[in-house]
This record gives C-alpha cells, sequence and structure tokens, in this order.
C-alpha cells in the first residue's frame, strides 16, 4: 500500500524511488530528483511534520558526458546546406544563425516576439530583448551583418503571414510559434544531412560560443558577460577546449625536442 503520511516516510522508501529511476532517467535527472527530495525533508522537518534524517538522502554522483561543441566548420557545413530561397530553409538557417552568433538558449531564442527586435545598427548589429526564464530578467542579445540580412529576408515574408501571433518564428502551416522540440529535431537533421559528426543540440551552440570567445583570446569574464551569466562561476561550465586548443596549450608545458 502507499504510504500517504509523511511521517511514515524512510530512507529505504527514498533508496527504491531512486533505483525506481534508474534506466527511465538520465543520471543528472536522478541526482537532481535527490537534491529535490533533500530540500523537501529539509522543509517538513523544521515543521516536524517527517521522521526521516534529510541527512540520511545522499546525492548521487555520476560523471557528466562531455558535451559536443559546435566548431566554426560545423556551423559552415550546416548553414551550406540550406537554401534561403525556400521558406522552410530561411527558417532554419536563420535559427542557426542566431544561435551561433548570440549564444542564445533554445527557450529564448523562441520567446522572441516582433516587437523585441531593435533596428539596425550603422555597423550592420541588430539587437533584441530576451528575458531568460531562469532570473526572469531582461537582457539584451546582438547579431552580425550576415545574421541580419537572413533576419531581414525573413521578417519581410514574416510580416505579410496571414498569423496573429506575435512571436518571430512561426509555422506558416498551423500558425503557431515553433516548440523547443521542433528546433531540436531541426538541428540534429541538419547536423546529420551536413555529416557532422557529433551528437549536436542547440544547447551545442551555446557551448560553440562560449568556445570560440576564447579561440579568439576572449576570457571568462567576457563568456560571462555574452552568455548573460548572472554568477560567473557559471561560465566555468562552459570551458571545454576544443582539440585544437587542448593540444596548443598542453604544448607550452611540455619539452619539445
Amino acid at each position: 500500500m502507499p504510504k500517504s503520511c509523511l511521517m511514515d516516510v524512510t530512507g529505504d522508501d527514498v533508496v527504491a524511488f531512486q533505483n525506481s529511476m534508474r534506466g527511465n532517467y538520465a543520471p543528472a535527472t536522478i541526482a537532481y530528483s535527490s537534491d529535490i527530495l533533500k530540500n523537501f525533508f529539509w522543509f517538513w522537518q523544521g515543521r516536524n511534520e517527517v521522521n526521516l534524517n534529510p541527512k540520511e538522502i545522499k546525492r548521487i554522483k555520476f560523471i557528466s558526458p562531455e558535451k559536443a561543441i559546435v566548431t566554426s566548420s560545423d556551423f559552415e557545413f550546416m548553414n551550406d546546406i540550406l537554401d534561403e530561397r525556400y521558406l522552410g530553409d530561411l527558417q532554419k538557417k536563420l535559427v542557426l544563425h542566431l544561435l551561433w552568433d548570440t549564444g542564445m538558449r533554445v527557450s529564448e531564442l523562441l520567446d522572441i516576439k516582433l516587437t523585441d527586435i531593435g533596428s539596425q545598427g550603422i555597423n550592420g548589429l541588430r539587437t533584441a530583448k530576451i528575458r531568460t526564464r531562469k532570473t526572469m530578467r531582461y537582457n539584451l542579445v546582438v547579431w552580425g551583418s550576415d545574421t541580419n540580412e537572413l533576419m531581414n529576408i525573413y521578417l519581410g515574408i514574416r510580416l505579410c503571414m496571414p498569423v496573429s501571433s506575435k512571436y518571430l518564428l512561426v509555422n506558416p502551416k498551423t500558425s503557431k510559434p515553433y516548440t523547443v522540440k521542433s528546433i531540436q529535431r531541426w538541428v540534429k537533421q541538419i547536423a546529420k544531412d551536413a555529416m557532422v559528426d557529433k551528437d549536436i543540440t542547440p544547447h551545442s551552440f551555446r557551448h560553440g560560443k562560449a568556445n570560440e570567445i576564447l579561440e579568439r583570446g576572449g576570457t571568462v569574464r567576457d563568456v560571462s558577460a555574452i552568455l548573460r551569466h548572472v554568477s560567473p562561476e557559471s561560465s566555468f561550465n562552459y570551458l571545454q577546449l576544443s582539440e585544437s586548443r587542448y593540444l596548443e596549450t598542453a604544448e607550452k608545458f611540455l619539452q619539445v625536442a
């Protein structure tokens, strides 16, 4: 029988719950669930509603898999197989360019409305106002002239679409904004068609942007600023070196005959 009283929950129940998740959820999800459970029981322990000591709940350790990084070559290969003369390819190409130029999260990209896009500057740069769901703060992202050329072509079509939605990226067949899953499918299929042998996701562009900043001599502070991290510590999660940069860095500290 399921237990309905918090007082009856034991450490064995927590272990059984975590074991039931194995095979169905990623290790990171299981580890995250242990943090949620610990905080949950700390809350109710303060109200004397549980017998379980939250200290019994141990965070599951796991090794985070290496994240795929989009390089400039990957981006070019993926970009070259798309033809902006066709609306479907134009939308996909614009998405790739915006992800590459800005390092936006895909949720931030899909939240952009037509009214969020600024006017083009004399230097060919353009900005958009985005809202980060993690912090609910508004920030600016900026993209370059190549991306802006695609944006101008697309806006000319988008503003003529007979849809009521105010979002930038809209499915012309359904008149509804695209979903995160749609963009994920796009990116995976484009990478496959471009024969890029990596498990690329939209978030891989964010890692790629961080790596590109470092490749060009940028610092962790630059990564933090451009990726709009509230905490500088978050930027260290993106400091995975590309193979070429790794070899270059390692060579500095090796004796070469």
